[in-house]
């Protein structure tokens, strides 16, 4: 009897970190998707101008839309039991104006319709932040405290894998096609957000409802999470985007005319194939360590290696860095979300996750933009 008791629970534990990372995969590829067409979108109809624009609204949405999507799921699972509402919701509106912006592709460049495009994308990025935040709160659902480290590991590989073979992604979808892309992404986002309702039903007993009424984050501590997410997601985005742009533009590699050297694609897709490796062995480390310590010993290994990064140039050295690079970004990455989970109060989960991704999302866009001000476009 006991056994099957675990062996249940671990069919139950498995199954449910198999939905969270099939949606974390979707979500991954359709910013992957909105990455890499960005530039064809804005230069087919004319709206080059507006690149800096879409980045600013992209961090700020993100800033407003993560914690505000996790405070109303944490509403939701007080008064309802569940926060799938509000997860399926912001899917469903996100798998629309993917949709939408598959039609609109399709709208003569001349035509005063096309006004409707940023439009739609802005839309898009909201959607997008709308249901990241509640739905990855829900491992608090089914994680043991002590497993924490090793969940945040299996959502670092799946991101860094979809990344690793990004260039054969790619390759598939320009295949396809822009409309059948955007058609795609809208359907895997919805199917995926959908495959999580099972693990989301997780009822609050009336002694709960009292408690989690009376729960209420400090200014101290929402100020403290939405600052670990700015610093956090300021060094992996200056260690995925920053470092690689620089070195291709400033040809830190020589004159080599090897597409390796010479697209920041491959190297960013090396890097995270070298986090999502390196991600089981590195939770071992979080365990130990403590979360609190990994992520700030990796903020200073990050900025350790950054440094020399942006100055010594030569093939050896900057392959050894973009290991260490990787190395850095796992633990970041995986040390991350024990520590919200850690940290936050109970039925306030969506909330505190909200306020660290909020802080990533601006710290994104800032590096983006600085790069597009030294005339680097990293889509």
């Amino acid at each position: 009897m006991a056994e099957s008791i675990v062996q249940a629970k671990t069919a139950s534990f498995t199954k449910s970190i198999i939905s969270i990372a099939a949606l974390e995969a979707a979500i991954t590829i359709g910013w992957l998707a909105y990455e890499k067409y960005q530039p064809q979108l804005l230069l087919k109809f004319n709206f080059v101008e507006f690149a800096g624009l879409l980045l600013v609204a992209q961090g700020l949405l993100g800033a407003i839309f993560h914690p505000l999507s996790g405070k109303w799921a944490d509403k939701a699972f007080r008064e309802k039991g569940t926060k799938f509402p509000v997860i399926i919701s912001g899917a469903a509106f996100a798998s629309v104006i993917f949709v939408a912006v598959s039609i609109a592709l399709n709208t003569n460049p001349a035509s005063p319709l096309k006004w409707i495009l940023p439009v739609l994308v802005i839309l898009w990025l909201a959607a997008m932040a709308t249901f990241h935040s509640p739905a990855i709160s829900l491992v608090e659902n089914f994680t043991p405290v002590h497993k924490f480290p090793q969940v945040a590991a299996i959502l670092t590989m799946v991101f860094g894998l979809i990344y690793t073979i990004e260039p054969f992604l790619i390759q598939i979808l320009n295949s396809l096609g822009l409309t059948i892309t955007f058609m795609l992404g809208g359907v895997l986002v919805i199917s995926t957000a959908y495959a999580i309702k099972t693990i989301s039903l997780t009822p609050p007993t009336e002694e709960d409802k009292k408690l989690l009424q009376n729960v209420e984050i400090s200014g101290e501590s929402k100020k403290d999470l939405f600052l670990t997410g700015f610093f956090v997601g300021l060094f992996k985005m200056l260690m995925l985007f920053f470092v690689p742009a620089v070195w291709v533009k400033y040809k830190f590699f020589g004159a080599t005319q090897k597409i390796f050297f010479t697209d920041p694609d491959y190297l960013q897709s090396l890097m995270l194939m070298f986090s999502a490796l390196l991600a089981i062995p590195v939770s071992k480390i979080v365990e130990k360590q403590g979360s609190y310590k990994s992520i700030v010993g990796g903020c200073i290994a990050a900025f350790v290696v950054i440094l020399p990064a942006l100055f010594i140039k030569g093939k050896t050295i900057s392959i050894m860095i973009l290991i260490l690079m990787g190395i850095v970004y796992s633990l970041l990455s995986v040390a991350s979300l024990p520590y919200i989970l850690n940290r936050a109060k109970t039925g306030q989960t969506g909330f505190c996750i909200g306020l660290y991704y909020g802080g990533v999302a601006l710290a994104t866009a800032v590096v983006l933009l600085v790069l597009l001000q030294m005339g680097i476009n990293v889509n």
